[in-house]
């Protein structure tokens, strides 16, 4: 009994170890990013999960327009943006 005891409670805190120092912080990130595409405006300067940086131009519910070098627009979903450039 004292050893499956033991067991069980190394088991708990392995999970517990796993969910705090894995699933939480990328759950926290997840919000975090999910917040700022939510937040895109016309002007704001951003990247791309491919690396792409450009300046929205036009924001859709599901898309955003981004202008990547004089006349050159494209289109893009808004969960491919990653983050915010500052300017």
């Amino acid at each position: 009994v004292s050893a499956f005891l033991l067991n069980r409670s190394s088991d708990l805190f392995l999970f517990g170890f796993m969910y705090f120092m894995i699933i939480r912080p990328q759950s926290k990130r997840n919000k975090e990013l999910k917040l700022l595409q939510d937040s895109l405006k016309e002007g704001d300067r951003i990247v791309t999960f491919a690396g792409i940086y450009g300046e929205i131009i036009e924001v859709g519910t599901l898309t955003v327009k981004l202008r990547i070098a004089p006349k050159v627009e494209i289109e893009l979903d808004r969960n491919a943006i990653r983050s915010l450039v500052s300017k």
